[in-house]
């Protein structure tokens, strides 16, 4: 209430200073001195009624402000797919919303403004009817002002969201030219000036528009301002001239006048704001509301406990959004429950987009994915999630002491020492600790305080510990988590996951172990394999029963083991002739 109520002394801050003119004119010390008391009055009370407002309207636009944008994090954390990180008119929403969230923090602070702008407006009109009832038009005069500015400042908006693309790209592109992780190449490339040149392009893509309705803009506000000041300057005039020449009246119109455009200029500022971020961008809030409760519409199974049959693909396509070829077309296959399965095929085939849909990222264009009879999409997201785990080959660099970074992969057990030690042991992250001088309380990430920086093996290794936090998942996911590893490392640890995954424990849960790798050394230790080949499973079966058949898989592994034998024969050979 101080907002509204400092709008009241800065109003009738114009009747104090006609009053003082008037004291001086009769020539009344008394009057002057009251009149002077009361102008003091007024200035120090809007004064220290604007500062306290200040003050507590910053305090609660604080807090406000991590309220709402940690809810604008849970909402877009807990979409179930992946949809909204990919379509580009997502994206364009979401920057938005994520650039703007933040002002909803003052809608408490911009509610009180406003309502003290019409104050202030409303005893402002009164004050100059109070001398004459035609100085009222001055208000009138304001409207087209206002009309403008509400026109001008949609079209500013639209210019935004048609650039929004290009203020993406433009920091897509600086992130390029600045980040360490892109610096080698940047450098090695030597397209630093080419990425320069770009970011300027993307930026004057965005610029040119929006500088174009800026400046109509400006000059439709400045004519209309224009105008206005030019009917000030006659009210004045008329006041002074016409019959009503008291030098407080004059006065009263010259401070009031003067001050109702600053007045009329605050409350379309105000109710500007919610234009612009109260309909605009909650609208958008609202939209994303409605899409992260849109996945869970259909969802009234629970999350079996352990998987008794195991999962089915019945006809499975996937289209990604937004385009139009098929990245899987008529898949079918079943992974029986307590078995390692392995997906196979060359980069682009789809065993990754295979790999999204079991973990629920996405929901099959056509067909169904079934969990032990029931559909994949009548299971709850965040049910199914925490019954899977496991670790991809685009995966996390989480920037905070070893324990923490591998123990988020299960936060109700994230302080449990025994249970992190144990992951970082089954994901052969316990070589990289021992070497680290603080070890498992080692800051990652040189860019902070004692922080040390790992190889993208160990960054790959520490995600794969972090994927093995969980002690009893459904679904365990391998999408080529060691391919930043020599073949022996990979297979070991590969032989260690098998092992486990038909261990007594493991076969009780029914887990279900998803192999991805180009490595056929590996693969070879699954239970059952799967080709993936033109967007669809050609072949299904063991090592054994696939080699039998010589189709896709047994040539491909004969290019490999080919490739392999030419290159130890190599190796082989420059070693004797050194001796």
């Amino acid at each position: 209430m101080t907002t509204v109520s400092a709008a009241v002394p800065d109003a009738l801050f114009a009747l104090g200073l006609a009053a003082v003119v008037d004291g001086v004119v009769t020539g009344d010390e008394n009057r002057v001195l009251l009149a002077a008391c009361l102008v003091g009055a007024l200035a120090a009370g809007s004064w220290l009624l604007g500062v306290v407002s200040d003050r507590a309207n910053r305090r609660f636009a604080d807090r406000a402000a991590v309220v709402i944008e940690s809810h604008v994090a849970r909402l877009h954390s807990s979409v179930a797919t992946l949809e909204l990180h990919e379509r580009p008119d997502h994206q364009d929403r979401l920057a938005v919303l994520r650039n703007h969230a933040g002002a909803l923090s003052f809608l408490y602070q911009q509610l009180f403004a406003t309502v003290g702008a019409f104050v202030r407006l409303i005893l402002t009109l009164i004050l100059l009817l109070s001398v004459h009832p035609v100085l009222g038009l001055l208000g009138l005069l304001a409207v087209p002002d206002v009309l403008v500015t509400h026109r001008r400042a949609a079209v500013k908006k639209e210019a935004e969201e048609a650039t929004a693309q290009d203020e993406r790209l433009a920091r897509h592109l600086f992130d390029l030219g600045t980040t360490p992780l892109a610096g080698k190449e940047v450098r090695v490339a030597g397209i630093g000036t080419w990425l320069r040149g770009r970011h300027r392009d993307a930026w004057m893509r965005r610029y040119v528009p929006l500088a174009r309705a800026r400046w109509i803009s400006a000059l439709c506000q400045s004519s209309t301002q224009a105008l206005f000041g030019a009917a000030l300057v006659g009210a004045v005039a008329w006041t002074a001239f016409a019959g009503l020449s008291e030098a407080a009246s004059v006065t009263l119109v010259l401070t009031a006048g003067s001050r109702l455009s600053q007045y009329i200029a605050q409350t379309v500022n105000h109710t500007q704001f919610y234009r612009s971020i109260w309909l605009d961008v909650s609208r958008r809030l609202a939209w994303l509301e409605d899409y992260a409760a849109a996945g869970t519409a259909t969802a009234d199974s629970p999350a079996p406990r352990r998987l008794a049959e195991g999962i089915r693909l019945d006809g499975v396509g996937f289209r990604y959004p937004g385009t139009t070829t098929p990245v899987l077309d008529d898949v079918r296959a079943f992974l029986p429950a307590g078995t390692v399965v392995a997906l196979v095929g060359e980069n682009g085939a789809g065993k990754s987009t295979l790999v999204k849909l079991l973990c629920g990222f996405y929901t099959p264009t056509s067909g169904t994915i079934s969990v032990d009879g029931v559909d994949l999409n009548r299971i709850p997201a965040d049910q199914w999630r925490r019954r899977v785990a496991g670790a991809f080959q685009d995966f996390l660099r989480i920037e905070y002491p070893v324990r923490q970074s591998v123990g988020v992969g299960d936060l109700p057990r994230a302080d449990d020492p025994a249970v992190v030690r144990a992951a970082v042991e089954r994901g052969g992250l316990d070589d990289v600790v021992a070497g680290l001088a603080h070890g498992m309380d080692t800051q990652l990430g040189a860019s902070w305080k004692d922080g040390v920086d790992l190889s993208y093996g160990q960054w790959q290794k520490v995600a794969l510990a972090r994927g093995f936090m969980r002690e009893s998942p459904l679904l365990l996911v391998l999408d080529e988590p060691t391919s930043a590893l020599d073949a022996e490392v990979e297979h070991a640890l590969f032989e260690r996951f098998t092992q486990v995954a038909r261990s007594r424990e493991d076969a009780a849960e029914g887990r279900i172990t998803i192999l991805v790798s180009h490595r056929f050394s590996t693969v070879r230790m699954a239970d059952l394999i799967l080709v993936v080949d033109g967007a669809r499973v050609t072949e299904c079966g063991s090592h054994e029963d696939l080699m039998d058949r010589r189709g896709r898989y047994a040539e491909l592994y004969e290019i490999q083991a080919a490739s392999y034998r030419a290159g130890y024969t190599t190796a082989r050979g420059g070693r004797e002739g050194r001796r």
